[in-house]
């Protein structure tokens, strides 16, 4: 029981990390874009490319942070990742505003915050056990 228990922690970190990869993708793509038009380089993004890489990321989000409720069962976590991702999906395909986006990729940092404490929670209760 013990095994099994070790080796879903050992994935638990895939819904965090990816959610923090699409903000990343977002944002960090763009401040690389402004830097380098800043020293005088100029590079043209497709902005298409970097939906569907953002939706990408997205999923493997979802399926980690669905991972990593099977190991701490908190479902809050997973049900502020899911809102927030549809809310992006929305702002990508549907119609976009720039504080919709915001608010997705802020509520989406907040999640994997979220499911890193719970994670720690259960690992403590786990191990004082």
């Amino acid at each position: 029981m013990t095994n099994t228990t070790s080796n879903r922690k050992d994935y638990s970190w895939l819904g965090s990390v990816t959610s923090l990869l699409a903000v990343l993708a977002c944002y960090g793509t763009l401040a690389t874009v402004a830097l380098l038009s800043v020293i005088g380089i100029s590079i043209e993004i497709d902005e298409g490319l970097l939906v569907k890489l953002i939706t990408v990321l997205l999923v493997f989000a979802l399926a980690g942070m669905g991972y990593s409720y099977s190991v701490h069962r908190h479902p809050g976590p997973i049900m502020l990742s899911i809102v927030s991702a549809l809310l992006l999906l929305w702002v990508f395909y549907g119609s976009y505003s720039k504080l919709l986006e915001v608010t997705g990729f802020f509520a989406l940092v907040i999640a994997s915050i979220w499911d890193f404490r719970a994670k720690k929670r259960a690992c403590a209760n786990i191990c004082s056990e």
